[in-house]
């Protein structure tokens, strides 16, 4: 698995590899924590947070390596959430619950795109499908065991099995379609 996580799509100097790596800190751990007290998204803001979100764990699977900097990126987003307190104000005791499933499913989404995409080279959608789908099945799985063990009430139960299942498939494939321009781009600029 270590050598899995060495690989990068485009192998960077060490100088760019440090920018890339604070462009993608920046969008993975400051924009939950920050954006949503600045820019007051109403209803979209969990969709707009989570997908800039997404978008850094797929741009760390593709232009990062090394195995720290991996669970670092899968595991800093959802405590700036958590700390920002600002996406699940009213219900954060029971987002911090879901805090080991996200991890797992962050740390999914980055391994099996980069199993997939970067060293296996299948194509990218099909790569983002299965590693989108694995991480809402893990997160999703971890909120249905939480949910039975502890009792939540049906409003918080509602909110967080939307935001656990059908919130995360839809920010994960929009921050997956967001870096796939930069693919595309990157294609185009290396021919």
């Amino acid at each position: 698995m270590l050598e899995v996580l060495r690989k990068q799509y485009i192998d960077t100097k060490k100088s760019m590899n440090v920018i890339i790596t604070l462009l993608i800190i920046l969008g993975a751990c400051f924009v939950p924590t920050f954006l949503a007290k600045i820019v007051p998204l109403g209803k979209y803001q969990q969709i707009v947070v989570g997908t800039i979100v997404n978008a850094s764990l797929i741009s760390v699977a593709l232009y990062t390596k090394g195995n720290i900097k991996t669970i670092a990126m899968a595991t800093l987003p959802s405590m700036s959430t958590i700390l920002g307190g600002v996406l699940f104000s009213n219900i954060t005791l029971y987002s911090k619950l879901m805090i080991p499933a996200i991890w797992l499913g962050n740390f999914a989404l980055i391994l099996i795109f980069k199993v997939l995409f970067v060293n296996k080279k299948i194509n990218y959608v099909i790569s983002g499908a299965v590693a989108i789908l694995v991480k809402v099945a893990l997160i999703y799985g971890g909120f249905l065991i939480m949910s039975s063990l502890v009792n939540i009430p049906e409003v918080a139960k509602n909110t967080l099995s939307t935001s656990m299942g059908v919130t995360q498939l839809i920010t994960a494939t929009l921050g997956t379609l967001l870096i796939y321009t930069t693919v595309l781009f990157t294609k185009k600029n290396n021919k």
